[in-house]
């Protein structure tokens, strides 16, 4: 209101004028006046042109209104739904009446849903005249419709509309980027990770389209705060120099997958989306997050939910294509909600409950067309559900068993039920020799095991079919007057044999296995340097070799050896080798051997007096320091750099 004094605007709930403290003792001044006019010329006023046959959505907003639906305002905190109800005549049918919370006027809102069209007007007309409820004027317009967002019962997915876009004229002098082609222009967008394609999508309609159809292409979709974050949709938030992926200038909740991103990300790529992984959801996403997927990703084939478990699963019984679920490092999956969703998905082929608190109560209801299970780390897991577990699953194919209370009566049992097992792998410090155990499954393609003791003599006439063998013996294995014959494996692609003895005529064996590629030999016993030589020699096809032992450290005349040997391959030669000191003969050896890629494990390089125990071993007093990554070079005389 204004003073009539001073003529001072001040606000509505003063009642006196803050200049010069005169009283409010008049009606006030409703601001009905008429708008100023400015002339504008008409180069501005041809900028934005009507597309044809859109013109009624430019003038007209009735579209956005609900026909049959009135707003009530100025309602009391006492008023209720009778109350209101009541003052509506006899002939409006009155369908629904909903109260909504007091607004920050100390005011209720309220909603009232009539039957028909004609009925809002009639109710219209009489209210503009005179309608009280409970001494106060009710006012009352036509309600807006109700957006329903994704995650609600009634979503309803709609074809996203066309939106037409008028590039300017081109300028032969400036360098232009809407020359490009949409092809060319879609092309380099797809190299952008997601996060920037959230950035560019905001540069012009144009971008905005392509995108789109970028995002309608998609076929797997990884949604993570590292890509998706908060802060990182403005730019401005940030200080110049902080970076979007600094952990110190986020907090908890800007490090969260917020649920206007993910409805937007599933409803642009949803219909054609094959996997999809989520990392890190808000509180808000997790309770419809399976709710929005049942609804926006139809051919959904692959899931995977890290860090924490989700409500609603029932919503997923939507979702028929989905065949692969995965809850990895999760904590959040307990027994209860395991026995949920596979009631809910009684289709699924693949299941990975990778360290998650499960006990396997429920094993008996696992489907049982599952070809694939992963229960690593799950310690809570007994002997007598890993029973039930062999008898449900007798499709099983890939079965990964890591850190769990296995025995070989187990492996009796497994070996009766599931006959089609290809890839197995185990690691129990309480198996023994299961070497008797494992004949019987002959289809075996990967066999990956962490035992105390085995023998491998007893599996190479039966498990012929193994393209990867991986055993890791607990302590090294005792010296035995068999051999191993490794040319019967002769699919052999990959072999990793860690504290295991190895003879030179065991290592020769390897020659019959024509399509081997990777080798790895850490601490084996009996091997040594003019063995790997010699092996290398005899094996022109092989593409990887890694020897670690820290007994036999490289030296120069085995890169040079090595490089002679390798001089007439194709492809140079890989090897992950352990080594000592660092000389400047040694770095120039290294950069002259052209015929091969040297790799230097971290954790395998040594000094050459250190001593064997880990424990004693003093890693500050060691004379260098290696790391593949480059974060630090120590004590190097000499430094050469080429290519």
């Amino acid at each position: 209101w204004e003073c009539s004094s001073c003529q001072f605007s001040n606000f509505s709930f003063r009642n006196t004028c803050r200049k010069c403290n005169g009283s409010k003792g008049y009606v006030q001044q409703h601001r009905n006046e008429e708008k100023k006019t400015f002339d504008i010329p008409e180069e501005k006023k041809t900028i934005f042109k009507i597309p044809e046959g859109k013109e009624n959505q430019f003038k007209n907003t009735d579209y956005k209104m609900d026909s049959v639906k009135l707003c009530v305002g100025n309602l009391k905190q006492n008023d209720k739904k009778d109350h209101l109800l009541a003052t509506y005549p006899p002939h409006a049918i009155v369908n629904s009446v909903f109260i909504a919370k007091k607004t920050f006027k100390g005011r209720n809102n309220g909603f009232v849903s009539v039957s028909k069209e004609s009925s809002v007007k009639k109710n219209m007309e009489v209210r503009k005249q005179n309608c009280n409820l409970s001494g106060s004027k009710i006012k009352s317009q036509t309600a807006r419709k109700r957006i329903i967002l994704p995650g609600e019962k009634d979503f309803v997915r709609q074809p996203l509309p066309d939106r037409d876009y008028d590039l300017s004229p081109l300028n032969a002098d400036k360098p232009y980027i809407h020359v490009l082609v949409d092809d060319v222009l879609m092309k380099i967008l797809e190299y952008l990770p997601l996060k920037e394609r959230i950035y560019c999508e905001e540069v012009c309609r144009r971008w905005q389209a392509l995108l789109y159809l970028i995002f309608e292409r998609t076929t797997h979709l990884e949604l993570d705060y590292g890509f998706l974050l908060k802060n990182s949709l403005d730019p401005h938030s940030l200080d110049k120099n902080s970076s979007l992926d600094s952990e110190d200038t986020l907090d908890e909740d800007s490090r969260c997958i917020m649920k206007p991103i993910f409805s937007k990300m599933l409803l642009l790529s949803g219909k054609k989306l094959i996997s999809l992984s989520i990392s890190n959801p808000e509180k808000k996403l997790k309770k419809k997050a399976f709710l929005i997927i049942a609804q926006l990703c139809p051919n959904l084939e692959y899931l995977d939910v890290r860090d924490s478990y989700y409500g609603a699963v029932k919503a997923l019984e939507a979702c028929k294509n989905l065949k692969c679920f995965s809850a990895k490092w999760n904590f959040g999956l307990t027994e209860k909600s395991f026995m949920e969703l596979i009631s809910v998905l009684p289709w699924l082929e693949s299941i990975d409950v990778c360290n998650t608190s499960i006990n396997g109560n429920c094993f008996n209801l696992l489907p049982e067309g599952l070809k694939e299970l992963k229960i690593s780390f799950c310690g809570q897991v007994s002997k007598e559900n890993l029973c039930k577990l062999s008898k449900a699953c007798t499709n099983l194919e890939v079965l990964e068993m890591k850190k769990l209370d296995i025995d070989n009566n187990f492996l009796e049992k497994l070996g009766v039920n599931c006959t089609n097992l290809r890839i197995l792998i185990l690691d129990s410090p309480r198996l023994a020799d299961i070497s008797n155990q494992l004949k019987v499954f002959t289809k075996l393609i990967s066999l990956k095991i962490v035992v105390s003791s085995f023998e491998l003599p007893n599996i190479a006439d039966n498990l012929k079919n193994l393209e990867e063998l991986h055993i890791q013996y607990i302590q090294l294995r005792k010296e035995t007057t068999d051999t191993v014959d490794f040319g019967k494996f002769s699919r052999l692609k990959n072999i990793v044999l860690i504290s295991s003895p190895l003879s030179e005529k065991e290592l020769m064996s390897l020659v019959k296995c024509k399509n081997l590629q990777y080798v790895t030999f850490t601490d084996c016993k009996n091997a040594n340097q003019k063995m790997i030589k010699k092996f290398v020699r005899s094996c022109p096809e092989i593409k990887h070799i890694k020897y670690c032992k820290y007994k036999d450290l490289i030296d120069i005349k085995f890169v040079s050896d090595i490089n002679e040997i390798a001089r007439n391959r194709s492809e140079p030669l890989k090897m992950s080798v352990t080594c000592g000191r660092f000389t400047k003969e040694f770095i120039e050896t290294l950069c002259n051997a052209k015929n091969m890629d040297f790799y230097f494990e971290p954790d395998c390089l040594v000094n050459e007096d250190s001593e064997e125990s880990e424990e004693e071993e003093d890693f500050e007093n060691l004379e260098c320091k290696w790391s593949l990554n480059g974060r630090f070079w120590e004590d190097l005389p000499y430094l050469l750099l080429e290519s």
